[in-house]
């Protein structure tokens, strides 16, 4: 599978879990603190059309876990 990027914040319990997830089901992710990279926002935003974490996204599009099963 290829490598996802999940959009969280610190001390997200929903963020920590979802991270728990991809690395049981072993699916490679680059994680985007948004809180030590503020700069990355207008990225999720233009992706989501909202600020809203956690988010993965593949590529350019959104993902659902549905979509890593």
């Amino acid at each position: 599978m290829e490598q996802v990027t999940l959009f969280t914040i610190t001390s997200c319990i929903d963020c920590y879990k979802m991270k728990q997830h991809l690395k049981v089901k072993n699916i490679p992710f680059e994680e985007v603190n948004l809180m030590e990279q503020p700069d990355r926002q207008d990225e999720l935003i233009k992706v989501a059309g909202e600020f809203n974490v956690p988010f993965l996204v593949g590529g350019k599009e959104a993902l659902s876990l549905e979509d890593l099963e």
